[in-house]
């Protein structure tokens, strides 16, 4: 908790120096403390970086992510945004971000700090180590529907100057499209490169067990194509899919799964197969053009 913060709900400066003196708070930086003696946990890690990087402090990028619900990210550094020129406070274990991005309306501060998901997903793009890591992070937040990608395009359609504006632009366009993961985005870059049909994305049906999303549907020649990652080994999830294409199939389409391990070993034979698929159902290339 913050000086401030304490001020403000009436706390005397006197008691928090007489706790502290008989050891029930402790210091944690120099703008703030905690109200206990025990270890902090990720939250209270996070309030404590705002609190000690400045007042306009916000959680931002992959921080921001993990904080809306995005447990697959492991990074354990706490990234912080302020505005160009706020002179913030540097602090251990925490990356601030000064930056002209920076947008009071971007902020929410109902509880924690933080930047909206739309623009925390923009912005740890911008600062990924590679272009590979920025498409996953700005994947994620459309994966995990944190944001539409209206919102994301908003965003980077705010973006001037940086090298990764044309990655970027072209991605939230597949997004827009319907892609949530980089197996999918792989899978429609390759389709693309070849010439081959454009599938209509994350297709919604309604099926007697609820509401099902497909990844690809080619709907002029009846072919459904699901891409799976490693989560689709889990014998629950294979029974599911086992279930979802013979559902598929009663409609009278063909249901083709690519596990994504077995696609990137050989990525032209599972094309070429694709491509003699869609040919027996009379799509040439003479056609799509």
């Amino acid at each position: 908790m913050g000086r401030r913060q304490l001020a403000e709900l009436g706390v005397p400066r006197w008691v928090v120096q007489a706790e502290l003196r008989v050891r029930r708070w402790r210091r944690t930086g120099r703008q703030s403390l905690a109200v206990h003696t025990g270890p902090l946990d990720v939250h209270a890690q996070r309030w404590v970086a705002v609190l000690e990087v400045g007042a306009r402090a916000a959680v931002d990028g992959v921080t921001a992510l993990q904080h809306a619900g995005c447990d697959s990210l492991t990074d354990e550094l706490i990234w912080i945004i302020v505005p160009k020129g706020s002179r913030p406070r540097r602090t251990r274990g925490v990356r601030v971000k000064e930056s002209r991005l920076y947008a009071e309306a971007d902020v929410l501060r109902d509880g924690l700090p933080r930047v909206r998901p739309a623009v925390a997903a923009v912005h740890a793009a911008l600062w990924a180590r590679t272009d590979r890591e920025a498409s996953y992070l700005l994947l994620l937040v459309g994966q995990r529907r944190l944001a539409p990608a209206s919102a994301v395009q908003d965003e980077v359609d705010r973006i001037r100057r940086h090298r990764r504006r044309r990655l970027l632009t072209a991605l939230v366009r597949d997004m827009n499209d319907g892609v949530l993961s980089l197996g999918e985005l792989d899978v429609a870059g390759d389709l693309r490169r070849r010439g081959l049909p454009e599938p209509d994305r994350q297709v919604r049906r309604r099926r007697p067990s609820g509401t099902e999303f497909l990844d690809c549907v080619f709907r002029s020649y009846r072919v459904t194509l699901e891409i799976d990652g490693a989560g689709h080994d889990d014998p629950l999830q294979e029974l599911s899919d086992v279930v979802r294409d013979i559902a598929t199939a009663a409609t009278g389409d063909t249901a083709v799964r690519i596990p994504l391990s077995s696609y990137r070993l050989d990525r032209d034979q599972v094309l070429d197969a694709l491509e003699a698929l869609f040919r027996s159902r009379g799509w040439s290339h003479l056609r799509a053009a």
